[in-house]
């Protein structure tokens, strides 16, 4: 296999991961909506529980919601490093 088809595919490649991170990342950020909507509902259906049941459940949705927004920031990331290394070969 030559060197030019070798960056060819490449190219290729990184075009086409770069595309599948950014539709990732949009899938990503619509879930962080989900979470960020079903927090005040958690907050005020079970709101101030003895059990605290409302504040660990708030919290782990909290901290969900916070991993999405950076996993969906790094694949947006990753994609348009992957388009400007594509376009260079």
């Amino acid at each position: 296999m030559s060197s030019q088809s070798s960056l060819v595919q490449l190219r290729q490649r990184l075009s086409a991961l770069s595309d599948k991170s950014t539709q990732m990342a949009q899938q990503l950020l619509a879930m962080k909506q989900n979470f960020s909507a079903i927090i005040p509902a958690v907050q005020g259906t079970i709101g101030g529980s003895a059990r605290r049941t409302d504040q660990n459940m708030i919290a782990a949705l909290s901290a969900a919601e916070k991993k999405l927004e950076e996993a969906s920031a790094a694949l947006q990331h990753a994609s348009s490093e992957g388009k400007k290394f594509a376009s260079t070969l």
